[in-house]
C-alpha cells in the first residue's frame, strides 16, 4: 500500500494539511482566548467606573459617611454575575495599591456581605477563579477602593466548548482532506496509469504504436510527448538494426555461398592443379571480402557503442594525405586512372591519425572504383576560415540526385549488383562520415549523374 504513489501523495497532503490546520487552530484559540479575557477585563473596568462614580456621589450625599454611602451604593447598583466590594483606603495614595493589599483594608460593603477576602484569594469564586478590577475613589483627603470581580466559569466553559469543536473538527477535517486528497491524487494520476497500461502493451513488434495523450499542455502531457519521442527513436533504431542485420546477412551470404560452391565443385571429383588453383583463388578473394565486411561492421558497431575512443595525437595532415595518395596509386595505375594531389603546405593537426587514414582511403577507393579507365581523381587540401578541408573529386559515373542523400547510409548502394561485383560492402562512406563527425567535422557530397562526384571533408583545425 505504501508503495502506491497515490497513497504517498495522500499521506503527504494530509500531513501538511494537518500541520497547517493545527497551527491555525492554536492561533485562533489563542487569539480568541485573549479576546475573551480582554472583553471581560474591559467589562469589569467599566463596571468599576460606574461603582466608583456612584460611591463618590453617595459619600458626598451622606456628608462623608463612607459606610452608609457604600451600603447605599450596593442598594442602587445591580450588576448581574459580578461581585462588588468597597474598602476604606485611609491615607493610601491613589497610585499605590494592589490586590494583595485589599485584605488589609477596612471593608465598607460587599456582595455577598463579608466576602472581602475573595478579592485577595481570587479562587474563592468558583473552581476556575475570577478576574478582578480595582479602582480608587478619592474624596477629600481619603481614598476608597472599589473592587469588581466576575468568576471565570462562564469564560472557561466557552473556551472548553471551542476546544471541543477543535477536537472534533480536527480529525473530521483530516478525514475529509484525506478522502479528497486521495480522490484528487487518483484523478491526477489517472493519465499516468493509462499511459503505463498502454506502455505495457508496446514491445519490439509494435513500436509504431504511440501513447494517447489527453491534455498535451500539462506536465503529464509533456511526459507523454517525451515518451512518444523516445518510442519514435527506438522504432527508428530497431528499424535501422533490422535493416542492418538484413543487409549484413545478405552481404555475408553472397561470399559464403561462393566459397561453399567453389569448395563443393572442387571436391566433387578429381581435378588438375590449375582448377584447384583457380578455385582457391576465388575462395581467397571472397575470404578477403568477408574480412573487409566484418572489419567494417566491427568498426561501426564499436562506434555505435562508444567503445572506439579517438586516439588524439599531433601530426601533419598534409603528410597523411600524401601517404594515402601514394597507397592509392597502385589501384589507379591498374585501372588506368590518373591521380593528382594539389600542392600543399605543412598543416599541423590534432586527431586520430589511424581513423583519418581509413577515411581518406575509403574516399579514394570509392572514387577510383566508380571512375572508368582514362578518368581522373584529384585530391586537394586547404585551410578555410579556421577549418581544414579535404576535397576528393573524380570524373566517374556520378551519383543521381535521388540517391545522393542516402550514400552515407550503411549498405546503401546506387547500383547494388555492380557494387557487389566490385567488392564493395556499402560501409565505406558510412565509416568516412562517422570518422569526420567523431572529429567534430562533417562530410558533404556534390555530384551529378555522369559527371563525377566531389566529397568535401571539413575538420576543425
Amino acid at each position: 500500500m505504501i508503495n502506491s504513489v497515490r497513497v504517498r501523495l495522500t499521506l503527504w497532503y494530509v500531513a501538511v494539511f494537518g500541520l497547517v490546520l493545527a497551527a491555525f487552530s492554536v492561533f485562533v484559540y489563542l487569539v480568541l482566548s485573549q479576546s475573551l479575557y480582554a472583553r471581560l477585563d474591559q467589562s469589569l473596568s467599566r463596571a468599576a467606573e460606574v461603582v466608583a462614580g456612584e460611591l463618590r456621589s453617595e459619600i458626598l450625599e451622606h456628608n462623608g459617611d463612607a459606610k452608609v454611602g457604600a451600603a447605599q451604593t450596593l442598594t442602587e447598583l445591580h450588576l448581574p454575575g459580578m461581585y462588588l466590594a468597597m474598602f476604606d483606603g485611609g491615607q493610601l495614595l491613589a497610585s499605590n495599591f494592589d490586590q494583595d493589599q485589599l485584605s488589609a483594608r477596612a471593608l465598607l460593603a460587599s456582595t455577598p456581605p463579608g466576602n472581602a477576602i475573595a478579592f485577595h484569594a481570587v479562587k474563592t469564586y468558583g473552581p476556575e477563579g475570577a478576574r478582578v478590577a480595582i479602582l480608587p475613589v478619592t474624596t477629600g483627603e481619603r481614598v476608597y477602593l472599589v473592587a469588581v470581580a466576575e468568576p471565570l466559569d462562564n469564560l472557561v466553559d466557552q473556551l472548553k466548548s471551542i476546544r471541543r469543536i477543535f477536537y472534533v473538527g480536527f480529525p473530521a477535517s483530516l478525514l475529509i482532506a484525506g478522502i479528497g486528497g486521495f480522490i484528487l491524487a487518483k484523478k491526477s494520476l489517472a493519465p499516468v496509469v493509462a499511459m503505463s497500461i498502454q506502455a505495457e502493451r508496446i514491445s519490439a513488434r509494435n513500436l509504431h504504436e504511440r501513447l494517447r495523450i489527453g491534455n498535451k499542455g500539462d506536465e503529464l502531457g509533456h511526459l507523454g510527448r517525451v515518451f512518444n519521442d523516445l518510442l519514435s527513436r527506438l522504432d527508428g533504431s530497431f528499424e535501422s538494426m533490422r535493416e542492418f542485420i538484413a543487409d549484413a546477412s545478405h552481404e555475408l551470404r553472397t561470399p559464403l555461398s561462393i566459397i561453399r560452391g567453389e569448395a563443393d565443385v572442387a571436391l566433387s571429383q578429381e581435378r588438375d592443379s590449375k582448377e584447384y588453383s583457380d578455385a582457391l583463388t576465388i575462395i581467397q578473394d571472397e575470404a578477403k571480402r568477408l574480412s573487409r565486411i566484418v572489419d567494417d561492421m566491427m568498426a561501426l558497431a564499436r562506434a555505435d557503442a562508444g567503445q572506439r575512443q579517438l586516439q588524439i595525437e599531433e601530426f601533419y595532415l598534409n603528410d597523411l594525405v600524401e601517404e594515402c595518395c601514394r597507397a592509392a596509386t597502385v589501384l589507379t595505375v591498374r585501372e588506368g586512372i590518373s591521380l593528382t594531389l594539389a600542392p600543399t603546405t605543412d598543416i599541423p593537426f590534432r586527431g586520430d591519425e589511424e581513423l583519418l587514414r581509413r577515411m581518406l582511403l575509403n574516399l579514394l577507393d570509392n572514387a577510383i572504383k566508380y571512375t572508368p579507365s582514362g578518368g581522373s581523381v584529384s585530391v586537394e587540401l586547404a585551410r578555410e576560415r579556421g577549418n581544414v578541408k579535404i576535397l576528393v573529386s573524380d570524373t566517374g559515373i556520378g551519383i543521381p540526385a535521388d540517391d545522393a542523400p542516402h550514400v552515407f547510409e550503411r549498405f546503401y548502394r546506387v547500383e547494388k549488383a555492380r557494387s557487389r561485383a566490385d567488392g564493395g560492402s556499402g560501409l565505406g562512406l558510412a565509416i568516412a562520415k562517422w570518422v569526420a563527425e567523431a572529429h567534430k567535422g562533417s562530410i558533404q557530397l556534390v555530384s551529378s549523374s555522369g559527371k563525377g562526384s566531389t566529397f568535401t571533408v571539413s575538420l576543425p583545425g
